[in-house]
């Protein structure tokens, strides 16, 4: 009972009191009757009060207390209703299975450092012949699983992109869609053969040849919006002809315009709705590659051949101008690039110790070292660059392929095991 209560019980036993002395002034005889009168009303009156404490605990208990705002503002309280709620769930696709027999990847993507996938070869279900086959990963390569993949043959299918966790593309050269994560995949129609296709800022954009692979003497660049399957003929300043080649970097879309005249670099920073002209630095019958640097910079790399050898040529604005860095490279040469000083090329050059390894530059591909070496029976079939200290190197030889790894900027590589 709390102290308001005690105080109205002392006023009822002075009142009793001095009632009684009063009346037994007044009528000796009534004194004692009155004295219990007043005793038992005080009495009945604890008992009252006591009891409304009581409802009160109760009640407190009974009702939630923001409803009572005992302390002040909802905002200091938290109700004691329970409720269900359900947590957000990040899909990623299908939750995977096993890895196919002899898994051989060709084609590597990755969206974050720990999210990758593998399109390759694998022995078929009915133990007869190589099918292709998807795996993935999401920790980083600790472990893979095997996902589903586009039902076709392992030539209708060559390479695969994933702009996200759910949307994919597998290419090359016919084009199935995934916004599943792989769960399903989907044929698109496309103005020809997709001989390439590359993705940034949440567009996807590909290379076709309309007359076909045979006849592929001019080109067309079409673009989709990830995850909408919706292609559509991108206008360009110049025609696009055998060879042209593409890269992008952010929002920013570099195209080589091919092996015919005029030979420009196009570029656009509106997602291939307007370009500028800008220059080339390779042989106009004869085409290259252009690939962008993975520090986010302007840096463009070119592998240019001359017919006999190849070269590599560094831009620091986005291939307004070019300086040509060395030459002596096989005509098959390709570059990836971390920035202007740190890139790397396979083949190495044609004096190199061990030709088909894959070589680094520090020093803006004045000078190179090998810091991949490979076999006589194997090569280096592809390297690129996800962030200037992460690189990724696939290498094929026989009846064998490997993924390589590193996280020094292509200093030292691991083998990555393809296991379960």
């Amino acid at each position: 009972m709390d102290e308001s209560s005690t105080d109205f019980d002392q006023v009822f036993r002075d009142a009793a009191q001095h009632a009684a002395a009063f009346a037994y002034v007044l009528d000796p005889s009534k004194a004692i009757e009155r004295g219990i009168q007043l005793r038992r009303f005080a009495r009945r009156r604890r008992a009252a009060l006591s009891g409304l404490v009581a409802s009160a605990v109760v009640i407190v208990f009974l009702v939630p207390l923001p409803q009572l705002h005992l302390f002040g503002s909802d905002k200091a309280h938290t109700s004691t209703k329970s409720t269900t709620t359900t947590s957000p769930v990040t899909a990623t696709g299908p939750p995977g299975g096993v890895i196919p027999a002899d898994f051989l990847p060709r084609s590597f993507t990755a969206v974050n450092l720990d999210q990758w996938w593998m399109l390759g070869t694998a022995r078929c279900p009915t133990r007869s012949g190589r099918c292709s086959a998807i795996v993935r990963t999401v920790d980083g390569g600790s472990k893979f699983a095997g996902i589903p993949g586009p039902p076709v043959s392992v030539t209708d299918v060559t390479q695969l992109r994933f702009a996200n966790t759910l949307d994919g593309y597998a290419f090359g050269p016919k084009l199935w869609e995934t916004a599943n994560g792989g769960t399903s995949w989907t044929e698109v129609s496309t103005p020809g053969p997709v001989t390439e296709l590359e993705l940034g800022d949440g567009e996807a954009y590909a290379l076709t040849c309309p007359d076909g692979s045979a006849n592929c003497h001019s080109m067309a660049l079409v673009r989709s919006r990830v995850g909408l399957q919706r292609w559509q003929r991108v206008s360009t300043p110049v025609t696009l002809s055998y060879g042209a080649q593409l890269a992008v970097s952010g929002r920013n879309l570099y195209v080589l315009s091919g092996s015919e005249e005029p030979g420009v670099l196009l570029y656009s920073a509106n997602s291939a709705t307007t370009f500028t002209k800008r220059a080339n630095p390779c042989a106009r019958t004869l085409g290259g590659s252009v690939t962008a640097a993975a520090d986010g910079s302007p840096t463009l790399w070119a592998a240019c051949t001359s017919g006999s050898e190849a070269a590599a040529w560094l831009s620091n604005n986005g291939g307004t101008s070019w300086v040509e860095e060395q030459g002596g490279f096989p005509n098959s040469l390709q570059l990836a690039a971390a920035s202007a000083s740190v890139v790397l090329a396979w083949p190495g050059t044609e004096t190199a110790t061990v030709p088909f390894a894959l070589d680094r530059s520090t020093n803006g591909g004045k000078s190179y070292s090998v810091v991949l070496p490979v076999s006589s029976s194997s090569t280096v079939s592809w390297a690129e660059f996800s962030t200037p200290a992460r690189a990724y190197a696939l290498v094929a030889g026989g009846h064998t392929a490997h993924l390589f790894q590193s996280n020094d900027g292509g200093v030292s590589w691991r083998l990555v095991a393809i296991t379960k």
